[in-house]
């Protein structure tokens, strides 16, 4: 049976929330440049700028395990580790899952949902291929 592919992503609720705060943000400039002119509003704009970042990025983060390795997506950059590349999985409350490569690096995964459940998944990947 071939291996699906499993998708960890950032909550729906953080998604739709950074969402709505950027519109909101971005109609309450819009707001102030009509009665206020564009003066004072530079600082809202950049404001604004910043949220919409945050939720572009938040809506792009993900971990894929693919069949042949992980895939990290954070920060609009893209990282693809093998399988065979790693060691262990492990995750502490507070600091989130990390995965150490069989070289001793370790890399940290971005924070897209339950920590230990997360982990769990990993660890299963990872027996899953040594079949």
């Amino acid at each position: 049976m071939p291996e699906v592919r499993q998708e960890f992503r950032t909550p729906r609720w953080l998604r739709y929330g950074l969402g709505a705060a950027t519109v909101a943000a971005g109609a309450g400039v819009a707001v102030w440049i009509y009665f206020h002119g564009p003066g004072g509003a530079w600082l809202g704009i950049g404001g604004v700028a910043v949220l919409a970042a945050s939720a572009l990025d938040s809506v792009t983060t993900r971990v894929t395990l693919d069949p042949g390795a992980l895939v990290i997506v954070s920060t609009f950059r893209r990282c693809t580790i093998a399988r065979r590349e790693i060691d262990s999985v492990t995750w502490e409350f507070g600091v989130g899952v990390s995965v150490k490569l069989i070289d001793g690096a370790w890399v940290k995964l971005p924070d897209v949902g339950n920590s230990q459940s997360r982990a769990n998944s990993i660890r299963a990947w990872l027996r899953r291929g040594e079949r």
